[in-house]
């Protein structure tokens, strides 16, 4: 008998497959007409033109319009929903989807039935069928289905027929970099995509100490731990960025069953937030 938080779980794979074409239908669009405008408002120079502004102000109304319906109709149904079942407990991180489930999935993976395979196998196509079809993060929600990828990929892959990564088309892709700075670009170049980047740690606390002499004062800079539910305008004197919630390092990562260990979470995030501060701001001055 399939166990009740695995239940939730496929209860929530079933809530995404009900709203699959109408994610398709109305709001994937509205995500490709957002990356179309915020690749425009890059292009502009609001400080150094008048036109440019008014040109970048005008752009940046519109991103927020279409933002709004996703963040409604999108983002707060499938995190209320994920709530709702226990899934997810509401942290920033989202690290208690793993948290929460993973103790389930190793527990099941011991006991299940010979009934239960088929039921497994069809939440599994479900799911992939989802994900590749969609194929986006709603520009909202890249964590959120980071997670949930990992802890349903701990289930099903454990339920399969093949040697190949059924997860490969859509699950986050790690792009290792040798610098802040090539982050940074690589950042900039990628939004709206569905990928990640690795910074050797060492080069993260060197750059940091390097660099340490160039700040200054008096300015506001923003780091932000996931995703931004927010449209906002990003001035001369501020910076914004999102990084990996657990401020990986270039060594490999062992998937276990363990729970995430929040310490560590957060250790490894200061360290890279320490790093990320100085590059924001020697771009910005």
């Amino acid at each position: 008998m399939i166990p009740q938080q695995i239940q939730r779980l496929f209860e929530f794979v079933d809530f995404l497959d009900n709203n699959k074409a109408e994610y398709i239908k109305t709001y994937i669009p509205l995500c490709n007409e957002y990356e179309i405008l915020d690749r425009q408002k890059k292009e502009l120079n609001p400080n150094g033109n008048y036109r440019d502004r008014q040109q970048y102000d005008n752009i940046q109304t519109q991103i927020e319009a279409k933002f709004s319906p996703i963040k409604e109709n999108v983002y707060t149904p499938i995190t209320n929903k994920l709530r709702e079942l226990e899934i997810w407990s509401d942290d920033d991180t989202y690290a208690s989807i793993w948290n929460n489930n993973i103790s389930a999935i190793s527990d099941f993976k011991k006991n299940f039935s010979e009934k239960d395979i088929q039921q497994i196998m069809m939440y599994k196509q479900k799911y992939i069928s989802f994900r590749t079809e969609t194929n986006t993060h709603f520009y909202c929600l890249s964590l959120v289905f980071q997670e949930i990828d990992e802890v349903l990929k701990e289930l099903f892959d454990f339920f399969k027929d093949t040697n190949e990564n059924e997860f490969d088309s859509f699950e986050t892709k790690t792009i290792e970099v040798s610098s802040i700075a090539e982050d940074m670009k690589g950042i900039s170049d990628n939004i709206g995509r569905n990928v990640g980047f690795s910074i050797p740690i060492e080069n993260v606390i060197d750059f940091s100490k390097e660099s340490q002499m160039q700040t200054q004062p008096n300015r506001k800079t923003e780091i932000i731990m996931g995703d931004k539910i927010e449209v906002g305008d990003i001035s001369d004197n501020s910076g914004q960025i999102s990084i990996n919630n657990r401020g990986q390092s270039n060594q490999k990562v062992t998937k276990t069953t363990e729970p995430k260990n929040s310490k560590w979470i957060i250790a490894g995030v200061i360290v890279a937030v320490v790093g990320v501060i100085v590059a924001i701001l020697v771009r910005i001055f």
